[in-house]
């Protein structure tokens, strides 16, 4: 029997892997956004115990089924299950479990489940071999000859990763020793192997390499990477020039915070003896593999182990910051191949059992690690073209390049160009809009405070750009009778004036992290949800959002309005 096979079968053997190479057009948006809610319908109607239980719901989290769903809710009662008197004990499936178990708990509430996080990440620690990799139970303490395995090994460093980002401190020396190993066991074509060495005879990365393997060991690297030297950038010719981290924007004006904080650096103990050049060494040849074997219908490791190797090839993706391993698009690709094995009842298998394939195949649908990494954000421009802050502004002040490189002049007293704005045309409103951030930004924001009524009576206007302006410069005014305004904006029908309004708020109050509700309302929202999937999260956040700010309106506002018909609203006695 295929080797790996023993690792896969009773739990996490599965990821996703890209089709081949296509000659059809991208998979859709809204077909795999189908496929997601379809394999997501599959598993919440199965049976989820032990470590496939864990993989179930941690992928459905991550594909954006609500945390509080009876299913997540009973899978955190089985996790929990295994920890007695803090200490944890993982059933059938060892590393692999704890590994799993961890990546879940993180995903829910890493604040919450911390202790349980560290008595998970000691447990691994623990569990690592004196050369640096996981192994089996079977042979612990025995004298068993053994080299590793790259997929246990894999899963370790994931539950080690999770319990990071939850601030567990990891020794250095556990991702240093882990790191080496993948060094020296790298197979001599650059790939991986599921065993390295498996009898006497064989020398470290003598074993030929298989393509699931291959993408577990890169894998397994990038993250060591990222934990150890995530602020170094990776050597030149390792990664495609099209990287995808665009920024994107909050909102067409100024956000008071980056739209989502950047990853806190993972808790390490002691300072690494490494540099990142000989990782960097080993992925290069590692991804030159991966590329020239990227989706081969006849090879055997892809064909028994297809949904493990895919949600290798995502993570791979999604640490290198890349849409493309070699020439190969990768989520594209993949997509296109795992939407047409989707079986009827919404599920995908392959050599393992169809409830990890399915978790597996969900993980790379929904980019599970690129909603892992944190980044910090470029700064947003401001509709045609200024930046937040007036950052990256020209030296001159006096013009600035708009639309498509007309000249504006900048003039006028904000009350003008209020005026103006509300009299432009559709094809003027940009240059206007702009010509009042700079004014408030960069001379004099306090000319705000005596267009409250004006500022008000536009910010209901029907025209979206008329009402973003309005809305941002309402949350600058200083003017708590503002608040009212901005509030309704958190409801309104265009998601860029939402967006406005909820920074805006977190400006009038002197709230930076807003008011309990992500200041952000698609936080949360898979990249490639569709229309409706969107809506849906937009209108939960808004009543959301709604309610907490009113909460705090009706704690703060100017006593003679507290005669209102909330004021009137009693408990019973």
């Amino acid at each position: 029997m295929f080797p790996f096979a023993r690792a896969v079968t009773f739990l996490i053997g599965v990821l996703t892997v890209l089709g081949a190479v296509r000659s059809g057009i991208a998979a859709d948006k809204a077909q795999i956004a189908r496929a997601i809610e379809r394999g997501q319908a599959f598993l919440l109607k199965q049976s989820k115990s032990s470590a496939q239980g864990s993989l179930a719901c941690y992928s459905l989290v991550k594909s954006g089924v609500d945390k509080t769903h009876p299913d997540i809710q009973r899978g955190l009662q089985e996790v929990l299950s295994r920890f007695t008197n803090g200490v944890y004990s993982p059933t059938s499936h060892h590393n692999y479990e704890a590994g799993v178990d961890a990546m879940f708990l993180e995903a829910v509430d890493r604040e919450l489940y911390r202790p349980q996080l560290e008595s998970i990440a000691k447990f691994l620690i623990q569990k690592q071999r004196s050369y640096g990799a996981w192994y089996y139970p079977s042979g612990e303490g025995t004298g068993a000859l053994d080299f590793g395995d790259t997929s246990i090994t894999q899963y370790a460093i994931l539950g080690l990763w999770a319990a990071s980002r939850a601030g567990v401190e990891i020794p250095i020396e556990t991702w240093e020793r882990a790191a080496k190993w993948l060094l020296v066991s790298q197979s001599r074509d650059g790939g991986f192997c599921y065993h390295p060495v498996e009898n006497p005879n064989q020398g470290a990365g003598a074993t030929n390499s298989t393509s699931t393997m291959t993408v577990a060991g890169a894998g397994t690297l990038l993250v060591i990477r990222h934990v150890l030297f995530r602020d170094i950038e990776f050597d030149d010719g390792l990664r495609p020039s099209n990287p995808t981290n665009a920024p994107r924007r909050f909102g067409v004006l100024e956000r008071p915070i980056e739209e989502r904080e950047k990853e806190k650096a993972p808790k390490v103990k002691t300072v690494t003896t490494m540099s990142p050049a000989p990782i960097d060494k080993a992925l290069k040849s590692a991804l030159r593999v991966i590329s020239d074997h990227f989706f081969e219908p006849g090879n055997a490791s892809q064909g028994m182990y297809l949904n493990y190797y895919f949600y290798g090839i995502e993570r791979v993706g999604a640490l290198l910051d890349s849409d493309k391993i070699g020439t190969h698009d990768w989520y594209n690709e993949g997509a296109d191949e795992l939407l047409k094995r989707q079986a009827a009842d919404g599920s995908w298998t392959d050599s393992s059992s169809t409830v990890p394939s399915t978790a597996l195949t969900l993980l790379f649908l929904s980019k599970a690690t690129a909603g892992t990494i944190r980044k910090p954000r470029r700064a947003p421009q401001v509709g045609g073209g200024l930046l937040v802050g007036g950052r990256g502004l020209p030296d001159n002040l006096d013009t600035v390049q708009v639309n498509q490189g007309e000249v504006r002049k900048i003039q006028g007293p904000v009350d003008t160009l209020l005026a103006d704005l509300e009299k432009s045309s559709d094809a003027q409103i940009l240059a206007a809009q702009e010509a009042i951030v700079e004014k408030v930004q960069l001379d004099r924001p306090e000319e705000l405070i005596g267009q409250i009524t004006l500022l008000k009576r536009l910010s209901n206007d029907k025209r979206v750009e008329v009402r973003r302006t309005a809305i941002w410069a309402l949350g600058r005014t200083g003017d708590i009778s503002a608040a009212p305004y901005l509030i309704r904006g958190l409801v309104d029908g265009d998601e860029s004036v939402v967006r406005e309004a909820s920074a805006a708020l977190c400006i009038l109050s002197r709230r930076p992290n807003g008011c309990g509700v992500p200041i952000d309302p698609t936080e949360g929202v898979a990249e490639d949800a569709n229309d409706q999937q969107r809506l849906a999260h937009l209108k939960k956040w808004g009543e959301a959002s709604r309610k907490a700010w009113t909460d705090w309106y009706l704690k703060v506002r100017p006593y003679d309005e507290r005669d209102d018909r909330n004021a009137l609203k009693r408990k019973p006695q």
